[in-house]
């Protein structure tokens, strides 16, 4: 008997088995990618579309393969994760737009609760556990920057469905994993756009972007929030955490920084409050006015360094160069 054999006896796997949801979004795609680079574990693909859009990388040895499954649809869940027998679920799928959940609330409901619901069944039954994405906009802003112990007070219906989420694991009575973010950016191969990118996008077709100058948040760089989820994935560790820019700044200022970094044309940009874009019908969901994240335990516990404004900006610069190199910068909402 080898050696490597002899280790799985003593410790366990060698490779941890992970499937992760929602592969082609936003923030599941750097999740993929930054598993790759910095784990060891063996990933299992899902996202809702038929084929895979990631066919460079599905020749990675590491990757098992890629099925199409939507997390509301149980039955698919439970065939698809009973089969791939995974130790760690990841799940990146999610409602995410913040004023659509508030018209579209049945939607929003079963992409972020009823999903989860279909995940944490099948968990149980193939004794994985699940880390999972939250917001800060379980909080209603009053106190901000929140720590993890505050209790959470959603003032609109994505934050409602999100702090719904985190109850699911927390009564699922399997070993989890939650992470709460805000305002997350970044460069983007596939995926609906992110603020960043709709400024950026919206200043190259010299259209105005009107942002609020009475909204702070803490912008948080993409690759930050999933290198957050790998480690902890890796390092098996379970609970609460907050994964939040350092930063906290109005959406005018982080519309002028980006003008700034990608030389585009400030003088668009369009100064306005909350309660004008309310008016003017561009919302439909209230905000809280102050909101990010006291990210202290994320630090410690997993030697995380989230990027500030400017620093992360910068990646998201040189990401999108080498997408476009690539020819593999794709948009769409």
């Amino acid at each position: 008997m080898g050696q490597g054999w002899f280790l799985m006896i003593l410790h366990g796997k060698l490779r941890e088995t992970v499937l992760i949801t929602g592969c082609h979004g936003f923030l599941g795609q750097h999740v993929v990618r930054l598993f790759l680079e910095e784990s060891k574990c063996e990933l299992v693909l899902t996202a809702r579309d038929e084929k895979s859009l990631f066919a460079s990388i599905e020749k990675e040895p590491r990757i098992r393969g890629y099925h199409q499954m939507d997390i509301t649809h149980r039955a698919s869940v439970k065939d698809i994760v009973t089969a791939a027998s995974p130790d760690v679920i990841v799940n990146c799928a999610a409602f995410v737009k913040v004023d659509d959940a508030e018209v579209h609330r049945e939607a929003a409901w079963r992409a972020n609760v009823t999903g989860l619901e279909h995940l944490t069944e099948v968990a149980r039954k193939v004794d994985a556990r699940i880390v999972h994405i939250s917001s800060d906009l379980v909080f209603d802003g009053a106190r901000a920057p929140y720590v993890e112990s505050d209790a959470p007070r959603p003032i609109n219906y994505y934050g409602r469905t999100k702090l719904a989420s985190e109850n699911v694991l927390r009564t699922s009575g399997l070993d989890h994993t939650i992470f709460r973010t805000c305002l997350v950016y970044g460069a983007a191969e596939r995926a609906t756009a992110n603020y960043a990118l709709s400024v950026m996008q919206s200043l190259e077709r010299d259209e105005p972007v009107y942002a609020a100058t009475d909204l702070f948040s803490a912008p948080t760089l993409v690759d930050d929030l999933a290198l957050a989820v790998v480690r902890a994935t890796e390092r098996k560790r379970l609970g609460l955490y907050h994964a939040g820019g350092p930063e906290m700044i109005t959406r005018f200022e982080f519309a002028q920084k980006i003008a700034d970094i990608f030389e585009l044309d400030a003088e668009l940009i369009v100064p306005t409050t909350m309660a004008e874009l309310r008016a003017g019908g561009r919302w439909h969901a209230d905000r809280p006015a102050k909101n990010g994240l006291v990210s202290l335990k994320a630090k410690t516990d997993l030697g995380l360094r989230l990027s500030n404004v400017d620093e992360g900006l910068r990646v998201m610069q040189r990401e999108i160069r080498e997408m476009i190199d690539k020819e593999q910068l794709y948009v769409y909402e």
